[in-house]
């Protein structure tokens, strides 16, 4: 029987509620989980309790992502003065210390280097100088990828790669109409050739294979048809396996881009936040005896960044290109496509021009950074800042001076010797006004672009993580931590640093790699430090491990990028990625216990750290509930 009221909007609105409560859901959490943890405060009320309940605030926020990070952040202004655990200035200077202006200056360094297309013409010149066969396709990418996000964003090189991998992947397909009608001329030659070899009563092939069948000669159609039935059987379909080895191709290629971006990101002090963070944490726990420059961390890091790029070429090669043989079968279809995907490449290059003046100003800033950078302090040879006093000049005075001279330097040849005629000269204040804004020679770099272009987020986000640490610190939060768990004390350094990356390694698959270095480092520098461990071991090794997020799209934004694109399925990312996490976390552990040894000499426990312990409170004891409340 037939409903008579029946009504289809009252019938979906409670399902629609939900939905609609659970999209939103950010807006209740934000309430709830404060209201939900304020016991802690209260039991625990000491610094101790009012630094762990605002880390756990933080915690929360950042891995559910209810706020900007940038906002979260922001809380330690808020929390640390109304507990009382730090003055508000004394949280204030957190957010903008040395390491944050070292930030910023790479950060207006690479936005000067975006606005003129540097990134863009070294990419498209490293894919033209290594070739278009697929493996050498992928090292291109992956090449230029590691090194744009050794002094880029991650998130920046991986959206700019991606559209130029499409277009040449584009150019590597055939045309399926084009291709039919090429393989079934190809085909029907070589099955007529079949028929006048064979004209004793069976079809063979090759000799040796029948069809088992009766054929008569005369009837040339179902003879072919036969032939096209048997090589159907018998998996001879050049053009769908074709297709299939253009799928796997398209998925490598794709997802080389973030593999290499994240990778790359870990060679250099300002290639990822992590690192970021890492610095920041050092600077404000240990102070400037770490000395954890921009050159020491290059000459660590680099080595162990090639192994793994390396390793994750070989890896994605051998699933996705191993089936691909254009490589090794020069067929002319093969070269034919590579024909088209140069062209493709070279196009693009050739749209940016020739090399111009700013282009080059802008080459010759970014080499005399990298190379100030380098030599300020080696630690194996004397640098260039033993000419000033000791201790005053640090990696972030280099990056604003020259990041001061792109705002000077113009961005066109003045032609000093050249003269304008009378009558370019202004007459009226329009004249004047226009000739302006149309002769004057911008500089490289302009406030306006920078305010634009600018992550403002990540200064605020390197100067929420710095508050943090230091409110553990004063408040003995994490000196306590680190006393519970020294349980981890009767396992070796080497197996429990191994141990903590596999772990980080798989925490940041799903929260954000900042987030993850954020929360754990200042808890690994205590451990570290009560174990009598150099914290540099355990700390640096970990943060390695939080760029090695492969598995999941959520876990870095160039995952998301490279898997909004619909090339690659999750359980593509999980299978390829799973491997590469294992691989880098043990290439990671290898480098700190070689050149770790030799730069930092991480197996001997050093004096900063040991100055750095601040005494341990007493562990707070629980109230009674009952007697705290009676008392209000």
């Amino acid at each position: 029987m037939e409903r008579s009221h029946y009504n289809p909007v009252t019938e979906v609105t409670t399902r629609q509620r939900l939905k609609y409560w659970f999209w939103n859901r950010q807006y209740y959490l934000v309430i709830i989980i404060p209201v939900f943890f304020c016991w802690l405060p209260i039991i625990f009320n000491n610094p101790i309790g009012y630094t762990a309940y605002t880390i756990i605030i933080m915690a929360f926020f950042w891995c559910l992502e209810l706020v900007p990070l940038a906002v979260t952040a922001l809380l330690p202004m808020v929390f640390f003065p109304l507990f009382g655990v730090l003055k508000s200035d004394d949280v204030s200077k957190q957010y903008f210390k040395n390491v944050n202006v070292l930030i910023f200056g790479g950060l207006m360094m690479a936005i000067a280097i975006e606005r003129w297309n540097l990134h863009r013409r070294i990419a498209l010149k490293v894919l033209l100088m290594v070739g278009t066969k697929p493996v050498w396709l992928m090292f291109g990418f992956m090449s230029s990828t590691a090194f744009l996000s050794m002094w880029m964003s991650n998130t920046a090189t991986t959206a700019m790669m991606i559209p130029i991998a499409n277009a040449v992947l584009a150019q590597l397909d055939e045309d399926p109409e084009e291709d039919l009608e090429e393989r079934t001329e190809l085909n029907q030659t070589k099955n007529e050739s079949l028929i006048n070899e064979n004209s004793e009563g069976n079809l063979g092939y090759g000799g040796i294979l029948e069809t088992g069948n009766d054929v008569k000669l005369d009837d040339k159609n179902q003879v072919l048809k036969e032939v096209s039935t048997f090589r159907t059987t018998t998996n001879y379909c050049p053009l769908e396996n074709r297709k299939l080895q253009y799928q796997r191709m398209c998925k490598g290629i794709t997802l080389c881009v973030p593999y290499a971006a994240n990778i790359g990101g870990t060679a250099t002090v300002t290639g990822t936040a992590p690192n970021l963070v890492l610095v920041n944490q050092i600077d404000s726990l240990y102070g400037p005896e770490a000395n954890v420059s921009f050159g020491t961390w290059m000459i660590l890091s680099l080595p162990g960044t090639l192994i793994c790029l390396f390793l994750c070429w070989i890896w994605l090669a051998f699933v996705y290109l191993d089936s691909f043989k254009f490589w090794r079968q020069k067929t002319q279809q093969s070269e034919k496509e590579g024909r088209r995907a140069r062209e493709v490449i070279q196009g693009q290059y050739d749209a940016l021009g020739p090399m111009s003046f700013a282009e080059k100003a802008v080459l010759g800033h970014f080499l005399i950074l990298v190379i100030l950078w380098l030599t300020r302090d080696p630690k194996f040879v004397s640098g260039w800042s033993v000419l000033f006093t000791e201790g005053f000049v640090a990696d972030s005075t280099t990056v604003i001076v020259l990041c001061m001279a792109l705002f000077c330097f113009p961005s066109k040849p003045l032609g000093f010797m050249c003269r304008s005629t009378p009558e370019y000269f202004p007459r009226t204040k329009e004249e004047e006004t226009f000739h302006r804004k149309k002769k004057t020679v911008p500089a490289l770099l302009n406030w306006k672009i920078v305010e634009q272009k600018m992550a403002w987020e990540v200064l605020f986000l390197m100067g929420g993580g710095a508050a943090m640490a230091e409110g553990c610190k004063v408040s003995g939060l994490s000196a306590w931590l680190g006393e519970v768990l020294t349980v981890f004390g009767s396992l070796s350094a080497g197996f429990m640093t191994l141990l903590i990356s596999f772990v980080v390694a798989a925490f940041t698959e799903i929260t954000s790699n900042t987030a993850t270095a954020t929360i754990l480092l200042p808890i690994f520098a205590e451990l570290a430090t009560v174990l009598g461990v150099n914290p540099l071991y355990v700390m640096i090794t970990a943060t390695w491990a939080c760029s090695y997020a492969f598995m999941l799209p959520v876990a870095t934004p160039p995952n998301a990028i490279a898997f909004s694109h619909g090339t690659i399925k999750v359980m593509d990312m999980v299978k390829t990625g799973f491997i590469l996490n294992i691989a880098c976390v043990l290439v990671a552990n290898f480098t700190m216990n070689t050149f770790g040894i030799w730069i930092f000499d991480v197996k001997t426990f050093p004096g900063w750290a040991n100055s750095a312990v601040p005494s341990v409170p007493p562990t707070p004891n629980v109230l009674n509930c009952t007697e705290y409340f009676q008392n209000m």
